[in-house]
């Protein structure tokens, strides 16, 4: 479709956009192309000119994600067409919203033609995106209507909304792999500013990167400002593999969503019928696009689960729009709103109750609902939750009250069930190591727990209380004197999960995988060692042996242990006393 979008960038900018052969022998722009246009008001303005042909459609879409303003090109000879309004869905879903209306070679037909064509086309764009858009008439061939074209880009920048991010963000639209250079992208920057040394991390793959140079419509610069076109030239791992549809941000940033399993929520479909249940489609985002399967969910049918062939990068609430599958049909736009490495359906369920019904304001009300906890301080109380009644703090961690009870019935639960006590790490708890130590501290402090060290056992619950089971397992132990107790091989109910317990009160010693002494008959043992011999000294297994008249198969055990505890070294087959 030749509506004369490159013929109009080269007469507003000197600068011809079409770089493959192939486009110039078919006067179609196929990739994306770019050029820069001096504004008085606001200096270097960029310019991507996107394919206009529907077989291109993903193109155009890579095109489209970081642009601040879109002239919406309309060839005076041809008139509006269907990819004319393909064109307009994009860029609304895209949430592009200051659009210039161009109509280009008005020389080519009559004023009253040209009337009636602008009316039309405003009819369109009323029915698309609820309103007309402002136009200009211009001619690349006379310059007609240039001034005013100027102008109007002028005015439309003015009134354009950049929307926000918390980290440096670049989707990589050009790689270029140069002999003695390196890796260069290309992109526009979104966020915050960029500057030589830098690093960033390279989304999906996770891999870490550091800026060696940067360019600026063909100039060095030092730094680079969020809106602007620009060429990164890379420091990257010899294993890292970068490609169009990779993103460049800040490691770690809470926002970026990086994932094979997406939550979306579908906003606007386009045709009748157009996104059907567990079907093929494809979604493009940023500068990438992939394959998924649509599973759409039963309560709120603007949800679904999205399965991806490959992973993809965004950030929250990112927009995309929806591509039949194998064509070039745009079916519907949708926002990303949570991403997962692969599909765990209680994941899922959480985030389709966490959204169901309703927006949320930002990433960490999303996160602060689904996960239940938010450690980061800065983040007003209303825009967590709703009811501020359900919020409540401690250690510098705000909890979803819901969660947090819940993990407190699980931890007393687990406490009830040991006698002896159990450590933190022995909770079962899906919580990072900070926000599982507060909990427990919590409990504590409430006098519901009690620790001791790393042990944590129910509040009163004294070393005496331990199970028949215990005390039977302990009599045995004792009884058994120097040969020990073999746990695997004892009829007693829960044998090994006792030991444990006894283990944690010091009562019984673990020498090697089931075998067990009773404290007493190993301290006997250690102490026979350490009579003997004294620190500094050094002896070998018969020697240790003769010292306690035991057989190899409890002697090396015993030397084994001592040697964990940092009260022996080895020395080739010898032992040093430390």
């Amino acid at each position: 479709m030749d509506h004369g979008k490159t013929a109009l960038v080269k007469k507003l900018t000197g600068i011809d956009t079409s770089h493959l052969p192939e486009e110039k022998k078919r006067g179609m722009t196929i990739e994306l192309g770019f050029a820069s246009l001096q504004d008085p008001v606001h200096g270097t303005v960029g310019i991507v000119d996107v394919p206009g042909h529907e077989r291109f459609i993903r193109n155009m879409v890579a095109g489209t994600w970081g642009l601040d303003a879109a002239l919406l090109i309309v060839a005076a000879d041809d008139g509006w067409m269907q990819m004319s309004s393909d064109h307009l869905r994009v860029l609304k879903a895209m949430q592009v919203n200051s659009v210039l209306l161009v109509i280009t070679k008005s020389d080519l037909v009559e004023r009253e033609m040209l009337e009636l064509l602008i009316e039309d086309a405003a009819v369109h764009c009323e029915r698309i995106i609820g309103k007309r858009l402002p136009s200009v008439a211009v001619s690349s061939l006379t310059g007609s209507g240039m001034e005013t074209l100027k102008s109007e880009i002028t005015k439309l920048l003015s009134s354009s909304k950049k929307r926000s991010y918390d980290t440096p963000f670049l989707y990589v639209d050009r790689v270029f792999v140069l002999k003695g250079i390196g890796t260069t992208i290309t992109g526009t920057l979104r966020g915050k500013k960029l500057k030589v040394g830098d690093s960033l991390t390279v989304y999906p793959s996770s891999e870490e990167c550091r800026i060696k140079s940067i360019q600026n419509h063909h100039n060095d610069v030092e730094e680079i400002e969020q809106g602007s076109r620009t060429a990164l030239n890379l420091k990257i791992g010899e294993k890292t593999e970068i490609e169009r549809g990779m993103l460049l941000a800040d490691k770690n940033t809470v926002s970026i969503l990086n994932g094979k399993e997406l939550l979306i929520r579908v906003d606007e479909v386009f045709f009748k019928n157009g996104v059907k249940n567990h079907s093929e489609l494809e979604i493009a985002l940023g500068s990438a696009h992939s394959i998924g399967t649509v599973h759409f969910n039963r309560f709120d049918k603007t949800l679904a689960r999205l399965s991806l062939e490959k992973p993809l990068a965004c950030s929250w609430n990112q927009t995309a729009v929806l591509i039949r599958h194998g064509g070039s049909e745009i079916l519907a736009s949708c926002r990303v709103l949570a991403a997962f490495e692969s599909y765990k359906r209680i994941q899922f369920k959480e985030a389709f109750e966490v959204y169901n019904g309703k927006e949320l304001p930002s990433v960490f009300s999303y996160k602060f609902n689904a996960e239940g906890f938010l450690e980061n301080t800065s983040v007003k109380s209303e825009e967590l939750c709703t009811d501020k009644n359900e919020i409540t703090e401690y250690s510098g961690i705000r909890f979803l009250k819901k969660k947090l009870i819940g993990w407190e019935e699980l931890i007393l639960k687990t406490a009830n069930g040991s006698q002896a006590g159990f450590t933190i790490d022995e909770a079962a708890l899906p919580l990072p190591p900070k926000v599982k130590t507060a909990v427990f501290k919590k409990l504590c402090s409430e006098n519901k727990l009690e620790n001791d060290g790393h042990i944590f056992k129910l509040k009163g619950r004294t070393e005496e209380d331990i199970s028949k089971n215990a005390k039977l397992l302990l009599e045995l132990a004792f009884k058994a004197g120097f040969n020990g107790i073999e746990t695997d091989k004892i009829n007693i109910p829960q044998a090994r999960k006792e030991a444990r317990d006894l283990i944690k009160l010091g009562k019984l010693i673990c020498l090697e995988n089931f075998l067990h002494y009773h404290k007493d008959f190993y301290e006997k043992a250690v102490k026979n060692i350490f009579d003997k011999f004294k620190t500094g000294g050094k002896f070998t297994i018969a020697e240790a042996r003769d010292a306690t008249g035991l057989s190899r198969k409890y002697i090396l055990p015993i030397l084994n242990l001592l040697e964990k505890e940092g009260k022996l070294k080895r020395d080739g087959n010898d032992r040093i006393v430390l």
